[in-house]
């Protein structure tokens, strides 16, 4: 592909492949069937386990006739000098109409591995090992790792677990580690939690969200800035222009008060004896406490956006106050059982993770993900493929109103983003790339 540089010009092939992984070419030798396809989308984000795309064709050549499902796809995409060539598997055919001698329908297209991650089985016992190290495992099983050909995976050191998989599908399993495993070397006083298993165009993740917050903060990032379109098409300045912007999310005291996105209880429940669980009683017989969180002590063991920012609350408004201290939601976890735990040497402990140790990992998890989601920006920008989920971005947003003659930015909003999802938008020759952004703290204190 030549390398194009006006803004949001994007060049496409895209290709049919046969079960070898070599392109079809058609009787008539034809091959890119890009001439069918009116819109294509395509999603990524550090809540989903798989890279999904729709594929919008119009079709006035019985094209449809010549489709069985599950074919595989090669679509190659560039945008401002980026290429990216994704091999996406379609698993539905829908929205099919018809009129005349024409049709319209969309195909929906996966990573391949989701596919195979629907027939693939996880059963047995797995020893003691980085939770990490189970997840690699565990992904070989249903996609091909290293290699030319193969995907990338970048995984972040956690603590050591044993788990027993009752014939769980692969990404439910490494969804089930996510939420036990906490990050090895944590400098925090609590353990930092809140891994995320994802997939980008760059390969397989399973991070923490501290971890990608770090990343966000200490990486090379661009800036896209809100303002007005240059009259000619001047790619260095066109490429960084913010088209649209939407606040998704705003504040909603009620909603974070019944999600306990602010305080809250966990209660563990131990399935084979009462007397382990933890539970919000008085009975002498139970000697566990329940466990209680709260969104101000635990945001101090964050790492945050913002150096030195704080909560996107006022904390100091008594009212604000009286919600954040007040839990309204209890959380219940089925705790491990401690039959093979090995004593210490003076024989008074077990050397793995006393039961609050769960507690507080499933409270973190809670916290760290609300957290994120406290101010939200979606932003539509002129297609960049070097944009990925998981990675950052800074964002500059000016006040409607200048003071002293001077154009200020918007303090609440400006700044860096962690990028939670990515959707890029083909549409005959021109790519747009829409930025669903998350952000944990502010550099003032809210008034």
């Amino acid at each position: 592909m030549a390398r194009l540089q006006k803004s949001g010009q994007t060049a496409l092939k895209a290709y049919l492949l046969d079960g070898n992984g070599q392109i079809r070419t058609a009787k008539d030798g034809a091959r890119d069937l890009v001439e069918l396809i009116s819109e294509i989308k395509i999603i990524e984000s550090i809540s989903m386990p798989a890279i999904f795309a729709e594929v919008a064709i119009f079709d006035a050549t019985d094209f449809i006739n010549t489709l069985i499902g599950n074919e595989y796809w090669r679509l190659d995409l560039e945008a401002f000098g980026t290429q990216i060539t994704y091999i996406l598997q379609c698993y539905e055919i829908g929205s099919r109409s018809k009129q005349e001698k024409k049709e319209a329908y969309i195909l929906r297209l996966a990573s391949p591995a989701f596919i195979t991650n629907e027939i693939t089985n996880v059963f047995g016992a797995y020893d003691q090992q980085n939770a990490t190290f189970h997840v690699k495992e565990i992904l070989e099983k249903v996609t091909t790792l290293g290699g030319k050909s193969g995907k990338t995976f970048d995984g972040e050191s956690a603590n050591k677990m044993r788990f027993t998989a009752p014939n769980w599908r692969p990404f439910d399993t490494i969804n089930f580690i996510a939420s036990k495993a906490t990050r090895s070397g944590s400098k925090s006083d609590m353990a930092q939690g809140a891994y995320v298993f994802y997939e980008n165009s760059k390969g397989y993740h399973f991070k923490t969200l501290d971890k990608l917050v770090e990343n966000a903060v200490n990486q090379d990032k661009p800036t896209y800035v809100y303002g007005q379109k240059a009259v000619s098409d001047d790619p260095g300045r066109n490429q960084y222009l913010i088209n649209r912007l939407t606040f998704p999310k705003s504040y909603n005291s009620i909603e974070n008060l019944r999600q306990g996105s602010w305080s809250g209880y966990v209660i563990g429940l131990d399935p084979s004896t009462l007397g382990e669980s933890v539970l919000p009683t008085k009975n002498k017989k139970v000697t566990a406490e329940t466990g209680y969180y709260n969104i101000e002590n635990t945001f101090k063991q964050f790492s945050i956006l913002e150096k030195g920012g704080r909560l996107p609350i006022n904390t100091k408004d008594p009212v604000v106050r009286g919600m954040i201290n007040n839990p309204k939601r209890v959380h219940y976890r089925v705790l491990p059982t401690h039959l093979w735990d090995t004593p210490s040497k003076d024989g008074s402990s077990a050397k793995s993770r006393n039961l609050n140790y769960y507690l507080d990992t499933a409270s973190y998890n809670f916290l760290r993900k609300k957290s994120l989601e406290a101010i939200q920006l979606q932003i539509e920008v002129p297609g960049n493929l070097a944009l990925t989920a998981g990675e950052g971005v800074k964002v500059e947003i000016p006040r409607m109103q200048t003071k002293r003659k001077k154009t200020e930015l918007d303090k609440m909003y400006s700044g860096t983003y962690l990028i939670g999802g990515v959707t890029h938008t083909y549409k005959v020759s021109q790519l747009q790339t829409t930025l669903h952004l998350l952000r944990d703290s502010i550099k003032v204190s809210p008034k």
